[in-house]
């Protein structure tokens, strides 16, 4: 770090300007020279700026390297804990701030901002991810070669989360096109999610294949079960249904103490097989899923549910509907509330016209959820159909095909 990023970085601190700096020590224009790095100050200058800093001439002027591979490993490690053990990440970080947080260099100072937007974004909400992103952003100028890979992951993590996939496919694909860096994985893993969030099928399979080979060398073989995991899903999507449930049944044979990602494979399983139109063994899953203890099933009675509803088997459906919405609102998930009722509207033949349209589309178009707000378009339209309402249904078809990127 140079002396004029250092000066830059120590004025940006105190939030002043260059004529606050310089007051009673030289020119505007002079001191701005030193900061772009074009003029070096004599010894009284270089006093007088350490003394109007707060720091020593032997701070300002430091040549040796404080952002070494040594610094950037433990950065890593830390990066990779949060996602393995949050007490023993918070540890290591603590005793990271205790060795470097009085630090003037601003590399230093930018490696722990993105540290604690990386924890912020394990344990936070999005608005304190937000405020760490922002200080990261301003620190930004002191980015080097050897911050930048600690930096475009850390960054790359936030703007997937934030749903900006094309940002996050940037700085991810930098890494990944890197021929030292020793994660790259996790990388590929990380593209994977990316490219299915952007519904590229087949780019987010190229990458996770190409980590999991890594992971099979690396014999971590949680990460490949997580792989399988998302291939899976990958699989689902491209409507590949029998790859889906190869890769979910690989899971079911190797996992035994993570009961959360079981649940979720036997609900995956079912969902594969009622798109089979393989429906005893769809409820055979379902069912396997509600088995197993511990977090809420709401997904799995929402499944069940409209499974069942659309068997015409009526009790059946308002058991799950009755169980679910117990859950639904137990846990507050608003989502399932609303699917739930819609659902027992169905059943009972209510009028869902009203609801539709003034509760439920509203509530998933704010959350941008096309697969519901399609299946809702659907449901009106057939309300109106019923109703000789043709107009209206044939809008609401449109609307569904438009979503489903029809004609």
């Amino acid at each position: 770090m140079d002396l004029g990023q250092k000066l830059k970085f120590l004025r940006n601190n105190q939030n002043a300007n260059q004529h606050e700096i310089v007051e009673g020590i030289c020119s505007v224009s002079y001191y701005s020279k030193i900061e772009n790095g074009n003029v070096v100050p004599n010894e009284e200058i270089l006093h007088l700026l350490a003394e109007r800093f707060g720091v020593t001439v032997e701070e300002l002027t430091q040549t040796n390297e404080v952002v070494n591979d040594q610094v950037i490993r433990e950065a890593e490690n830390i990066y990779n804990l949060i996602k393995e053990d949050q007490t023993a990440a918070k540890e290591a970080y603590q005793a990271f701030l205790k060795e470097f947080e009085n630090s003037t260099d601003p590399g230093m100072k930018l490696i722990i901002s993105l540290i604690e937007l990386r924890f912020a974004l394990g344990f936070s909400t999005l608005e304190e991810a937000e405020e760490k992103f922002q200080e990261a952003e301003s620190l930004q100028d002191f980015n080097s070669l050897k911050i930048m890979p600690l930096y475009n992951r850390v960054c790359g993590l936030y703007y997937y989360a934030t749903g900006n996939y094309d940002a996050a496919l940037e700085l991810y694909l930098g890494l990944a096109n890197s021929l030292n860096y020793p994660y790259k994985a996790d990388i590929h893993y990380e593209l994977s999610l990316v490219y299915s969030r952007k519904d590229n099928m087949y780019k987010s399979i190229q990458h996770l294949e190409k980590a999991l080979n890594a992971y099979l060398q690396e014999m971590n073989f949680k990460q490949c079960t997580v792989c399988y995991f998302l291939l899976g899903i990958n699989y689902f999507k491209m409507k590949n249904y029998d790859e889906a449930i190869d890769y979910y049944y690989r899971i079911e044979k190797v996992i035994k103490d993570d009961k959360d990602l079981l649940r979720k494979v036997y609900n995956n399983i079912g969902l594969a097989f009622e798109k089979k139109q393989e429906l005893e063994k769809a409820i055979h899953y379902y069912q396997q899923s509600l088995f197993i203890e511990g977090k809420h099933n709401v997904k799995t009675m929402y499944a069940l549910a409209e499974l069942y509803l659309r068997m015409e088997n009526k009790e059946k459906t308002a058991y799950y509907i009755a169980k679910g919405e117990i859950e639904a609102k137990k846990f507050n998930l608003k989502e399932y509330i609303i699917k739930f009722h819609v659902l027992l509207l169905r059943l009972r033949e209510e009028d869902v016209q009203e609801y539709l349209e003034k509760v439920a589309i509203p509530f998933f178009k704010e959350k941008n959820d096309t697969d519901a707000l399609i299946k809702y378009h659907v449901i009106l339209s057939d309300y109106y159909s019923k109703n000789k309402q043709y107009k209206q249904a044939y809008f609401k078809i449109k609307n569904a095909l438009d979503m489903k990127g029809g004609v």
